[in-house]
Protein backbone atom coordinates (compact mmCIF):
# COMPACT_ATOMS: atom_id res chain seq x y z
CA UNK A 1 0.00 0.00 0.00
CA UNK A 2 1.38 3.25 -0.97
CA UNK A 3 0.46 6.60 0.96
CA UNK A 4 0.64 10.27 -0.12
CA UNK A 5 1.61 12.61 2.86
CA UNK A 6 2.40 16.04 3.33
CA UNK A 7 1.55 19.60 4.43
CA UNK A 8 -0.47 20.01 1.55
CA UNK A 9 -2.74 17.82 2.77
CA UNK A 10 -6.14 18.29 4.60
CA UNK A 11 -7.34 16.37 7.71
CA UNK A 12 -10.39 14.44 7.44
CA UNK A 13 -11.42 13.30 10.80
CA UNK A 14 -14.37 10.84 12.22
CA UNK A 15 -15.72 10.71 15.93
CA UNK A 16 -17.99 9.30 17.94
CA UNK A 17 -18.79 8.80 21.81
CA UNK A 18 -21.18 5.82 22.42
CA UNK A 19 -22.82 5.09 26.14
CA UNK A 20 -21.15 2.09 28.12
CA UNK A 21 -23.28 -1.15 28.41
CA UNK A 22 -22.91 -0.76 32.13
CA UNK A 23 -24.70 2.63 31.56
CA UNK A 24 -27.65 1.53 29.26
CA UNK A 25 -28.45 -1.39 32.64
CA UNK A 26 -28.61 2.01 34.83
CA UNK A 27 -30.28 4.15 32.37
CA UNK A 28 -27.57 6.60 32.80
CA UNK A 29 -26.65 8.67 29.48
CA UNK A 30 -23.18 8.68 28.22
CA UNK A 31 -20.64 10.71 29.88
CA UNK A 32 -18.20 10.93 27.97
CA UNK A 33 -18.12 14.19 25.23
CA UNK A 34 -15.48 14.55 21.99
CA UNK A 35 -15.02 17.25 19.51
CA UNK A 36 -12.69 17.54 16.63
CA UNK A 37 -12.00 20.37 14.13
CA UNK A 38 -10.03 22.43 11.56
CA UNK A 39 -9.62 25.88 12.34
CA UNK A 40 -7.91 27.89 9.64
CA UNK A 41 -5.04 30.42 10.13
CA UNK A 42 -4.70 33.58 8.29
CA UNK A 43 -1.92 32.02 5.99
CA UNK A 44 -4.77 29.77 5.21
CA UNK A 45 -2.70 26.94 6.62
CA UNK A 46 -4.70 24.05 8.86
CA UNK A 47 -4.42 23.19 12.86
CA UNK A 48 -6.54 20.00 13.84
CA UNK A 49 -7.81 20.68 17.35
CA UNK A 50 -9.62 17.32 19.30
CA UNK A 51 -10.70 17.00 22.72
CA UNK A 52 -11.65 13.78 24.49
CA UNK A 53 -13.50 14.61 28.04
CA UNK A 54 -14.88 11.64 30.65
CA UNK A 55 -17.24 12.40 33.12
CA UNK A 56 -16.07 10.74 36.62
CA UNK A 57 -18.85 7.90 36.57
CA UNK A 58 -19.65 8.95 40.24
CA UNK A 59 -20.45 12.60 39.35
CA UNK A 60 -24.38 13.44 39.07
CA UNK A 61 -23.49 15.97 36.65
CA UNK A 62 -20.50 14.22 34.84
CA UNK A 63 -22.33 14.39 30.75
CA UNK A 64 -22.53 17.83 31.60
CA UNK A 65 -18.76 18.41 33.02
CA UNK A 66 -17.50 16.41 30.13
CA UNK A 67 -19.08 18.70 27.88
CA UNK A 68 -18.33 21.68 29.09
CA UNK A 69 -14.41 20.58 29.61
CA UNK A 70 -14.31 19.85 25.50
CA UNK A 71 -16.05 23.02 24.15
CA UNK A 72 -14.35 25.42 26.57
CA UNK A 73 -10.60 24.10 25.70
CA UNK A 74 -11.34 23.75 21.95
CA UNK A 75 -12.86 27.44 21.66
CA UNK A 76 -9.65 28.72 24.45
CA UNK A 77 -7.33 27.27 22.07
CA UNK A 78 -9.41 28.98 18.59
CA UNK A 79 -9.56 31.74 20.42
CA UNK A 80 -5.37 31.86 20.95
CA UNK A 81 -5.17 31.28 17.51
CA UNK A 82 -7.70 33.84 16.19
CA UNK A 83 -5.50 36.25 18.25
CA UNK A 84 -1.96 35.76 16.10
CA UNK A 85 -0.24 33.00 18.31
CA UNK A 86 0.90 30.31 17.29
CA UNK A 87 0.76 26.25 18.25
CA UNK A 88 4.58 26.98 20.29
CA UNK A 89 2.65 29.63 22.31
CA UNK A 90 0.46 27.08 23.52
CA UNK A 91 2.76 26.67 26.62
CA UNK A 92 2.01 24.64 29.98
CA UNK A 93 0.70 28.30 31.62
CA UNK A 94 -1.67 28.61 28.87
CA UNK A 95 -3.38 25.20 29.74
CA UNK A 96 -3.31 25.99 33.52
CA UNK A 97 -4.99 29.15 32.64
CA UNK A 98 -7.76 27.36 30.39
CA UNK A 99 -7.74 25.24 33.51
CA UNK A 100 -8.28 28.00 35.76
CA UNK A 101 -11.24 29.68 33.84
CA UNK A 102 -13.09 26.32 33.68
CA UNK A 103 -13.24 26.08 37.23
CA UNK A 104 -14.21 29.25 37.82
CA UNK A 105 -17.20 28.37 35.28
CA UNK A 106 -18.26 24.66 36.75
CA UNK A 107 -18.38 26.58 40.37
CA UNK A 108 -20.37 28.90 38.98
CA UNK A 109 -22.69 26.27 37.31
CA UNK A 110 -22.57 24.31 40.42
CA UNK A 111 -23.60 27.21 42.60
CA UNK A 112 -26.73 27.52 40.18
CA UNK A 113 -27.78 23.66 40.60
CA UNK A 114 -27.27 24.15 44.03
CA UNK A 115 -24.54 21.14 44.14
CA UNK A 116 -20.86 20.33 44.71
CA UNK A 117 -17.97 21.27 41.91
CA UNK A 118 -17.00 17.28 42.42
CA UNK A 119 -20.37 16.68 40.37
CA UNK A 120 -18.71 18.25 37.63
CA UNK A 121 -15.61 15.84 37.94
CA UNK A 122 -13.81 14.94 34.04
CA UNK A 123 -10.81 14.59 32.58
CA UNK A 124 -9.24 15.69 29.40
CA UNK A 125 -7.18 14.88 26.53
CA UNK A 126 -6.22 17.32 24.04
CA UNK A 127 -4.36 17.92 20.65
CA UNK A 128 -3.36 20.71 18.59
CA UNK A 129 -1.31 19.97 15.55
CA UNK A 130 -0.14 22.33 12.80
CA UNK A 131 1.73 21.55 9.79
CA UNK A 132 4.89 20.52 11.68
CA UNK A 133 4.22 20.86 15.34
CA UNK A 134 2.12 19.87 17.96
CA UNK A 135 1.04 20.49 21.44
CA UNK A 136 -0.33 17.91 23.67
CA UNK A 137 -2.12 17.87 26.73
CA UNK A 138 -3.58 15.39 29.44
CA UNK A 139 -5.61 15.59 32.87
CA UNK A 140 -6.75 12.26 33.14
CA UNK A 141 -7.02 8.64 31.84
CA UNK A 142 -7.45 7.66 28.33
CA UNK A 143 -4.48 8.30 25.81
CA UNK A 144 -3.76 9.56 22.77
CA UNK A 145 -1.57 7.68 19.75
CA UNK A 146 0.02 9.38 16.87
CA UNK A 147 2.08 8.29 13.48
CA UNK A 148 5.21 10.37 12.34
CA UNK A 149 4.95 11.90 8.77
CA UNK A 150 8.06 10.26 7.93
CA UNK A 151 7.26 6.26 10.26
CA UNK A 152 3.97 5.40 8.73
CA UNK A 153 1.68 2.96 10.42
CA UNK A 154 4.11 3.11 13.63
CA UNK A 155 1.62 4.42 16.43
CA UNK A 156 3.15 5.17 19.68
CA UNK A 157 1.46 7.15 22.36
CA UNK A 158 2.08 10.66 23.50
CA UNK A 159 0.49 9.99 27.37
CA UNK A 160 0.01 6.85 29.31
CA UNK A 161 -2.99 6.85 31.30
CA UNK A 162 -3.21 8.64 34.40
CA UNK A 163 -3.52 6.61 37.38
CA UNK A 164 -4.20 8.43 40.95
CA UNK A 165 -3.46 6.97 44.38
CA UNK A 166 -5.57 4.21 44.34
CA UNK A 167 -6.68 1.56 41.58
CA UNK A 168 -9.45 2.65 39.21
CA UNK A 169 -8.69 6.30 40.30
CA UNK A 170 -7.25 9.07 38.25
CA UNK A 171 -7.42 13.06 37.96
CA UNK A 172 -10.01 15.35 36.98
CA UNK A 173 -10.19 18.77 36.54
CA UNK A 174 -12.19 19.92 39.54
CA UNK A 175 -9.35 18.59 41.54
CA UNK A 176 -7.41 21.17 43.82
CA UNK A 177 -4.30 20.12 42.56
CA UNK A 178 -5.33 19.18 38.74
CA UNK A 179 -2.70 21.97 37.57
CA UNK A 180 -0.01 19.93 39.55
CA UNK A 181 -1.10 16.94 37.28
CA UNK A 182 -1.29 18.38 34.04
CA UNK A 183 0.76 16.60 31.06
CA UNK A 184 1.70 18.62 28.71
CA UNK A 185 4.39 18.32 25.47
CA UNK A 186 5.46 20.08 22.43
CA UNK A 187 6.86 18.49 19.46
CA UNK A 188 8.24 20.06 16.73
CA UNK A 189 8.22 17.78 13.88
CA UNK A 190 5.05 16.53 11.54
CA UNK A 191 2.20 14.48 12.76
CA UNK A 192 -0.03 12.90 10.06
CA UNK A 193 -2.25 10.44 12.15
CA UNK A 194 -3.99 11.18 15.39
CA UNK A 195 -6.41 9.34 17.75
CA UNK A 196 -7.70 9.85 20.88
CA UNK A 197 -9.89 7.98 23.08
CA UNK A 198 -11.42 8.00 26.58
CA UNK A 199 -10.41 5.23 29.18
CA UNK A 200 -13.41 2.65 28.00
CA UNK A 201 -10.98 1.92 24.97
CA UNK A 202 -7.81 1.24 26.82
CA UNK A 203 -7.97 -2.57 26.71
CA UNK A 204 -8.71 -2.30 22.98
CA UNK A 205 -6.04 0.14 21.77
CA UNK A 206 -3.07 -0.61 24.50
CA UNK A 207 -0.65 -3.47 25.30
CA UNK A 208 -0.95 -2.84 29.20
CA UNK A 209 2.21 -5.28 30.07
CA UNK A 210 4.43 -4.34 27.36
CA UNK A 211 2.95 -0.49 27.32
CA UNK A 212 2.65 0.17 23.92
CA UNK A 213 0.07 0.97 21.31
CA UNK A 214 -1.95 -1.76 19.35
CA UNK A 215 -0.63 -1.45 16.06
CA UNK A 216 -3.16 -3.57 14.30
CA UNK A 217 -6.06 -1.88 15.94
CA UNK A 218 -5.17 1.62 14.78
CA UNK A 219 -3.97 0.14 11.52
CA UNK A 220 -7.93 -1.16 10.59
CA UNK A 221 -9.47 1.69 12.36
CA UNK A 222 -7.09 4.59 9.82
CA UNK A 223 -7.88 2.24 6.80
CA UNK A 224 -11.34 3.84 5.89
CA UNK A 225 -10.05 7.57 5.91
CA UNK A 226 -7.78 7.07 3.81
CA UNK A 227 -9.40 7.24 0.26
CA UNK A 228 -11.98 9.81 2.06
CA UNK A 229 -11.96 13.53 0.68
CA UNK A 230 -11.01 16.05 3.49
CA UNK A 231 -12.97 17.61 6.21
CA UNK A 232 -15.59 15.89 8.88
CA UNK A 233 -16.47 12.17 7.71
CA UNK A 234 -20.14 11.94 8.55
CA UNK A 235 -21.05 8.90 7.27
CA UNK A 236 -17.89 7.00 8.97
CA UNK A 237 -18.52 8.84 12.30
CA UNK A 238 -22.01 7.15 12.23
CA UNK A 239 -19.79 3.50 11.37
CA UNK A 240 -17.52 4.60 13.80
CA UNK A 241 -20.26 4.84 16.50
CA UNK A 242 -21.74 1.84 15.53
CA UNK A 243 -18.83 0.04 15.79
CA UNK A 244 -18.34 1.24 19.46
CA UNK A 245 -21.58 0.06 20.65
CA UNK A 246 -20.89 -3.27 18.83
CA UNK A 247 -20.85 -6.47 20.60
CA UNK A 248 -17.74 -7.53 19.49
CA UNK A 249 -16.27 -4.38 21.63
CA UNK A 250 -19.39 -4.38 24.30
CA UNK A 251 -17.79 -7.96 25.09
CA UNK A 252 -14.46 -6.38 25.83
CA UNK A 253 -15.66 -2.68 27.90
CA UNK A 254 -18.69 -2.32 29.28
CA UNK A 255 -17.76 1.78 29.99
CA UNK A 256 -18.48 4.44 27.56
CA UNK A 257 -16.38 4.79 24.71
CA UNK A 258 -15.16 7.43 22.58
CA UNK A 259 -12.75 7.67 19.90
CA UNK A 260 -11.34 10.57 17.57
CA UNK A 261 -9.37 9.57 14.42
CA UNK A 262 -7.73 12.29 11.89
CA UNK A 263 -5.29 11.61 9.25
CA UNK A 264 -3.78 13.74 6.34
CA UNK A 265 -3.22 10.48 4.63
CA UNK A 266 -3.83 9.43 1.49
CA UNK A 267 -3.67 6.10 -0.24
CA UNK A 268 -2.51 5.93 -3.94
Amino acid sequence: MRFRTGSAQRWKYAYASVVGTSHTKTDTECQDSSLCTVHRLPNRSEVLIAAVADGAGSAQMASVASAMTAQSFTESVKNFLSAGNGIEAISREFVVKWLTSLQVAIIKRAEENETDIRNFASTLLGAIIGDESAVFVQLGDGALVVSMRNRIEEYGWIFWPQQGQYANQTYFVTDETAADFINHLYINDAIDDLAVFSDGLQSIALHTQSKTAHAPFFRAMFKPLLDQPSGYLEGLSATLGKYLGSDAVNQRTDDDKTLILATRRSQT
